[in-house]
């Protein structure tokens, strides 16, 4: 009876309003009936059951809820999610090329495929390294902007660490191999050296190279275009130059092959490599090699010098000397058991002495072995800009001891630097006794042409257990007690050294000038040593700014003194004229 009943109800159910019911609502309910249809089965003799049209309208409707909810949900969240995310303008990966200090590119902080899409490998890691950086530095400023350096690059820390992470390396190489990343991990800073100036023969020597390694990326075709080479490229060009070193005997002799490469072969095309190979260049793929923009040249050298057998070359032995500038040495002092006097170099001296010492390579320690070793050893006392002294020591040819721990070396160099400053010491032997009689007059710088800045060893006849050295490079006069090789003092000058007996006791004081600085005043400065009472005197006049010059007048010893500020030179005698008088434990201006 029911079922007779609802075969009547579905019966008035009008057939237009089902097939309504039955069409489509949207492409996504249109593609998910397209994949769930299958075919109907069909059975005799029984109709089929087909569900109320009304669970069919409220099932769509409510797919159509959860879609348009999730739709606006989701919108919202990324146009208030900002609260909470890096700024938006910090790790976004638009391509950004600040310019660096010397006039390039830098690359895009994103890297882009063929059809210019970014590539996810290299976006997800920035993105991944840019919010762990910005997470851990605190939330951004919304919408601050990036600040600029002085080189013009962007400051912000998350796109500083992308564009880390994803700019690529573009530098040309040559046609035979392909430079590592190791070898591009440093870039040197622009030197602010002067260009070195090729030689006329136009050969490049290992000396040039190292200074051209100090310019780093902005080494150019150009810096090399002077020098004789082969263009050994093949569409790229490529330049192969011969590098010469000096041998024992002074003469240039092939060593190594510096190589170099430009897009153009225009002087200011960058090199793309600048490879420096021991001996011939033959096979790059065999042979070893370093780019002397990014590597130490004198290690690699050492390195290929190193013989089969040999054992591992001792770096770092010299410390900071190694690579000091020889003008940048205050002053370097010798002494040797066989000479009772101190030698103070000057600055000709210096020159060829420290290069000598800084050829040295050391491939063995040996401790304190050396001074057990018979002979006599020079000793070499080198004071740096910085008023470090560093003490080295010459060990029969055989050890150079630095600090008093002796290392084995080349025998040939050891043996140039004995030989050279054995005769320095020979050289500065002091002349005959002087006899003072009266003012003598050592050195004056107005009144003759000795080179203030040079040394000389003198010794007078009433002090003959003395020697008095005029060491230039530390501008002041010491005393060296030949029998025990002390330092009985050290005087300053600028240039003026006079003997005169001021006390009457018949032995000379040794007189002197000096002008220092303090607090931007000028202060003047005699003093007298008395080296027979083992005392030294000194006046000077701080509040008045006054300055002091000596000269002889009447066989007498003059002082002449004015203010600093005065426009009179010292040596004019316009100031204040008097003579010095020691008395009382001090000396005093009389004037005359």
């Amino acid at each position: 009876m029911n079922k007779l009943k609802l075969y009547e109800a579905m019966n008035l159910i009008d057939d237009d309003l089902v097939k309504e019911a039955e069409m489509p609502t949207d492409n996504v309910s249109e593609a998910k009936n397209a994949d769930n249809t299958e075919p109907e089965l069909t059975v005799s003799g029984v109709e089929p059951y087909r569900r109320p049209i009304w669970h069919k309208i409220t099932a769509i409707a409510s797919a159509v809820v959860i879609i348009a909810g999730a739709v606006a949900g989701g919108t919202y969240y990324m146009k208030h999610r900002g609260s909470s995310a890096p700024d938006e303008d910090i790790i976004n990966s638009e391509a950004i090329a600040p310019t660096t200090e010397d006039g390039r590119e830098s690359a895009s902080t994103t890297v882009a495929d063929d059809k210019g899409e970014k590539s996810p490998s290299t976006t997800t890691a920035a993105y991944e390294k840019a919010e762990q950086l910005a997470n851990t530095s605190g939330p951004p400023v919304k919408g601050e902007t990036a600040k600029t350096t002085a080189a013009g690059k962007s400051t912000s820390a998350a796109r500083t660490t992308a564009k880390a992470n994803t700019a690529s390396s573009g530098r040309s190489t040559t046609a035979a191999k392909t430079t590592t990343a190791a070898k591009t991990q440093q870039s040197p800073a622009t030197t602010t050296a002067p260009v070195p100036i090729p030689p006329a023969d136009g050969r490049l020597t290992l000396d040039l190279v190292k200074r051209y390694a100090e310019y780093g990326d902005n080494l150019t075709l150009g810096d090399f275009a002077a020098y004789n080479h082969e263009d050994i490229g093949s569409g790229v060009c490529v330049w192969e130059i011969p590098v010469y070193t000096e041998n024992k005997d002074g003469k240039l002799e092939f060593e190594f092959t510096l190589i170099v490469n430009g897009m153009t072969g225009a002087k200011t095309d960058k090199c793309g490599c600048a490879d420096l190979f021991y001996g011939k260049y033959t096979n790059p793929t065999k042979q070893d090699y370093i780019d002397i923009r990014y590597e130490n040249v004198m290690d690699f050298v050492l390195k290929c010098r190193q013989k089969a057998g040999d054992p591992d070359t001792l770096t770092d032995v010299l410390g900071d000397i190694k690579d000091c500038h020889v003008d940048y040495i205050r002053c370097v002092e010798l002494t040797n058991p066989m000479y009772n006097y101190y030698v103070a170099l000057g600055k000709d001296e210096i020159r060829e002495l420290i290069p000598m010492i800084q050829k040295l390579t050391f491939t063995k320690n040996v401790g304190d072995e050396w001074r057990y070793l018979n002979g006599n050893f020079t000793h070499i006392y080198v004071t740096d800009n910085k008023g470090l002294i560093h003490d080295y020591t010459l060990a029969a040819n055989k050890y150079f001891a630095v600090e008093g721990t002796g290392y084995a070396a080349n025998y040939n160099d050891m043996l140039a630097i004995d030989t050279y400053t054995l005769s320095l010491l020979t050289k500065a032997e002091p002349s005959a006794p002087v006899d003072v009689d009266g003012v003598w007059c050592w050195h004056d710088a107005t009144v003759d042409d000795f080179d203030t800045r040079s040394f000389e060893n003198i010794t007078i006849k009433q002090y003959p257990d003395y020697v008095f050295s005029w060491n230039g490079m530390k501008r002041n006069i010491e005393i060296y007690n030949k029998k025990t090789r002390e330092k009985f003092g050290s005087v300053a000058t600028y240039g003026q050294a006079y003997f005169a007996d001021l006390n009457g006791d018949g032995y000379p004081e040794l007189c002197t000038s000096y002008d220092w600085g303090l607090n931007s005043r000028i202060v003047g400065e005699v003093a007298a040593w008395d080296i027979h009472n083992g005392m030294i005197f000194r006046m000077n006049d701080p509040e008045n700014e006054m300055i002091y010059w000596l000269y002889e007048e009447d066989g007498e010893l003059r002082v002449n003194r004015q203010p600093s500020i005065s426009s009179w030179s010292p040596d004019s005698k316009h100031g204040e004229q008097g003579r010095l008088e020691i008395g009382n434990y001090e000396v005093k201006f009389i004037p005359v």
